[in-house]
């Protein structure tokens, strides 16, 4: 995904789509054959606007011992 955007794409991680590769008809669909296993079904795109970087909250860090 990293990559993706250093390109200039969109990407989207769908993670029920991952259940819904399991399944015969989801295999069917997009021709996967049996020995593959889907893990992380990801959309690639060109995005009518790149968004930018988030705001982030600095780390709470707790050292135990």
């Amino acid at each position: 995904m990293l990559a993706a955007a250093g390109l200039g794409l969109g990407t989207c991680w769908i993670g029920y789509t991952q259940r819904y590769l399991e399944t015969a008809a989801g295999r069917a669909l997009v021709g996967l054959p049996d020995d593959v296993l889907p893990v992380a079904p990801i959309v690639v795109g060109h995005p009518n606007v790149m968004p930018g970087p988030t705001d982030r909250r600095e780390p709470v860090i707790r050292w135990l011992g």
